[in-house]
This record gives structure tokens, C-alpha cells and sequence, in this order.
């Protein structure tokens, strides 16, 4: 990804002259996810890649490119469900305006850390906050929905709310795990805690799910609810359209070798939605 280059040089100058007690501080942080850089050497996860390097980065990354432009500036993103910041990070670095949005709070003061260390970067900015509470009055030209939607208990509903988040024109980049049909839940890596498939409405769409048993002590688990909900590949598309969204493209070749056989193991499924960009195609 070729950084925009006042950017690149703002990263730079942090990183040959960084602020000093907060990089010991972050030295001294336990990141559990994100291998974000902090000098030319250093990252949060030493020994990691860095998130730069991750497929998932680069597919949102390539899209924001492809569907938005090469030139970022004065577009906004938000990021739900954050993390450490390391997206955020990324999307601020791409050229956008960022706000990550982060429910947990060890984590949410680990985004803080990163806002800190890179503030004469600006325009990236942190809120805590239950992504299902969180309401703002503004919309954003790409929202970033990565390894949330599937730890809800209402997926079908945070769709909506996805579209109202997003700008006219604007870009979702979405990736979830999508519940297995049955002949593939044998193979699914978490069969064991997947229910039979039900069926259900939401909002008068048809929809077909699996509950997934949720533990929710684990870090990256979901927050209160102890049961989440998968949807089938057709729910996701059909209430993504419903949400406003009239293009929506699968992302594959971001991981090499064996890539389908890895996704139907992880039912995972990498999306990009455009939301009212071409007129409807005809009947």
C-alpha cells in the first residue's frame, strides 16, 4: 500500500524522535492483537507481523483504493469494534479522518496509548462504547466492520444500522463468519458450538441462523451476551441491500493457497458493500 507521503514522513519523524515516556509506557503495554509499529524496529507485538502486513489490511486497504479513490484526504472512517486501534491506525495512515469505536475497556485505554504516541499525526480519535449504543449524528464515508457482527445476538438488526452509519456513496468493508449449510458443519472448526439452523424474520426478510455459544471471559468475545448469532451467506446479502447497500462484491485471493478450504473452516466470508452509488438494475 503506498502511503500518502506526508503521512509517511509525519510516521517517520515519530519514529526518530519519539516521545519517550509514552513509548516506555507502551513498551511496558501487553497488546494482545494488534502489532501496531512504533519505531522503524519496534511494534506492540514484537516478534509479529505487523497489522500493515495483515490480509485483512490489505483487502480494505486495496478496496478503499478501488472504490474510493487513491487520494483519501478529507474522507472519514469509522472503525467498530476497534480493538487496540490497529485498523484505526491503518486507515488514519491510508489518509482518511478516524474514529475507532471500542466497547472493552483495557482495550479502549490501549487505543488511547496509540492516539498519544502518534497526536501530531491527528485526525485520529477513540470513543468507548457498546458498538450497539453507540448512536452519532454524523455519517462516514467507509465504515469498517472486521470480526464483530457475528459476536451480536442481533446481527440482522446492526445491518440497518450499518447503512445508517454509512454515507450515501460510501464503502462498508465487512467481514463475519457466516453460519455453515449442514453439509459443511461437520468441517466447521466450531461445530461443537453451533446450534441446528433456525429460521426467522427481521424486519420482514426471511433469515436462516445458527446461535453460537459465546464464552464471554475471553477477551475477544462478545460483551454481555452469552449466546451470538450467525447468519447464512443469502441473510447477510439480502439485508445488506435492504440496509441501502446496492453493490456488494466478495473479496477472495488475500490468503494464499488453500484459501476456500480455510474459509469454509472458519466460515468466513470478506464482503464490500457501496451503498446507493449505481442506479438499480433493471427487472
Amino acid at each position: 500500500m503506498p502511503y500518502p507521503e506526508t503521512i509517511q514522513q509525519q510516521l517517520e519523524q515519530v519514529w526518530r524522535s519519539p516521545d519517550m515516556p509514552v513509548l516506555d509506557k507502551l513498551r511496558k503495554t501487553q497488546f494482545v492483537a494488534h502489532s501496531i509499529p512504533l519505531t522503524a524496529d519496534e511494534s506492540t507485538r514484537p516478534g509479529e507481523p505487523l497489522i500493515s502486513q495483515s490480509p485483512r489490511t490489505i483487502a480494505i486497504h486495496e478496496s478503499l483504493q478501488r472504490f474510493m479513490g487513491p487520494d483519501l484526504a478529507g474522507k472519514t472512517a469509522l472503525d467498530l469494534g476497534c480493538l487496540e486501534g490497529g485498523l484505526s491506525f491503518e486507515l488514519r495512515r491510508a489518509g482518511l479522518t478516524v474514529l475507532g469505536v471500542e466497547g472493552r475497556a483495557e482495550n479502549y485505554e490501549r487505543c488511547l496509548l496509540i492516539r498519544h504516541y502518534y497526536r501530531a499525526l491527528g485526525g485520529l480519535e477513540f470513543a468507548h462504547s457498546d458498538v450497539r449504543e453507540f448512536r452519532p449524528a454524523r455519517t462516514f464515508d467507509a465504515v469498517v466492520c472486521s470480526g464483530l457482527l457475528y459476536h451480536l445476538d442481533d446481527p440482522a438488526a446492526y445491518i440497518g444500522e450499518l447503512g445508517r452509519l454509512t454515507s450515501p456513496g460510501g464503502m462498508l468493508y465487512l467481514d463475519t463468519h457466516v453460519a455453515p449449510e449442514d453439509a459443511c458443519l461437520a468441517s466447521s472448526e466450531y461445530h461443537a458450538w453451533l446450534s441446528g439452523l433456525k429460521t426467522g424474520t427481521a424486519g420482514g426478510i426471511a433469515i436462516r441462523y445458527r446461535e453460537y455459544s459465546e464464552d464471554i471471559s475471553l477477551p475477544e468475545s462478545s460483551i454481555g451476551n452469552t449466546y451470538s448469532v450467525w447468519m447464512d451467506l443469502n441473510s447477510h446479502l439480502e439485508l445488506m441491500f435492504d440496509a441501502g447497500f446496492n453493490r456488494i462484491f466478495e473479496l477472495h485471493g488475500y490468503f494464499g493457497a488453500g484459501e476456500q478450504e480455510l474459509k469454509q473452516r472458519y466460515c468466513r466470508r470478506y464482503f464490500v458493500a457501496l451503498k446507493g452509488t449505481h442506479p438499480p438494475m433493471p427487472q
